[in-house]
């Protein structure tokens, strides 16, 4: 988690830093997209999680909350390839045997994920800085719960996708609004199936 919100920290210093200016620089032209591209984005929505091994099964579905950030480089004007880093934070967590509730979400229960991949952003010529995004990699679950502890371990394949718009608040940076859509899944006959899936309404600071 410390390191994640030190990628966003660092996407947004790069994004505000004037160190970029010169001769030697990597940012667009005015109101342009292409160059660097930065983007530290945060966000609220819902988001859900289960892991069922066909004896107990772990659920949380709720309020979410989601960070990501992505960096990466535009290789033609209008379309950029990044590196991306998210984190989904979930709510409303419980626990069932054979169906049957044992107990219901305590405050220091928590179930998170971490999303780490590549993906591609493309700004869409005449609708004015509205853009598609999408991207694939995996996801790892970390629980916090009277069955298990600490990081599963277990890597599910996932993909990333959203839809949004920015406004232009310098020559080369903005802020903008998104709404994002991650899913994820991973099964195997000891662990069971683990699944999640999230709706996020995000706002975001760019560099271009």
């Amino acid at each position: 988690m410390k390191h994640l919100f030190a990628l966003l920290l660092l996407v947004v210093s790069v994004a505000s830093s004037s160190v970029w200016a010169g001769p030697f620089t990597v940012l667009a032209e005015p109101f342009s997209h292409d160059g660097l591209f930065a983007n530290a984005a945060m966000g609220l929505g819902y988001a859900s999680f289960e892991n069922v091994d066909g004896e107990a099964s772990l659920t949380a579905d709720g309020f979410g909350v989601k960070l990501h950030g992505k960096l990466g480089y535009y290789v033609v004007r209008g379309l950029a390839l990044h590196a991306d880093l998210g984190y989904v934070m979930y709510s409303n967590f419980r626990e069932a045997r054979y169906g049957l509730p044992l107990y219901q979400e305590h405050d220091f229960y928590v179930v998170s994920s971490v999303f780490v991949g590549g993906g591609v952003t493309y700004y869409v010529p005449v609708w004015d800085n509205v853009f598609l995004s999408g991207a694939l990699g995996v996801t790892g679950y970390r629980l916090n719960s009277r069955k298990y502890s600490g990081n599963t371990g277990l890597r599910a394949f996932s993909f990333d996708m959203g839809v949004g718009k920015d406004w232009w608040m310098s020559e080369n940076i903005g802020l903008g609004v998104s709404l994002s859509y991650n899913s994820g899944e991973y099964w195997s006959k000891d662990d069971g199936v683990f699944r999640s899936s999230s709706v996020m309404l995000m706002f975001s600071v760019m560099l271009n």
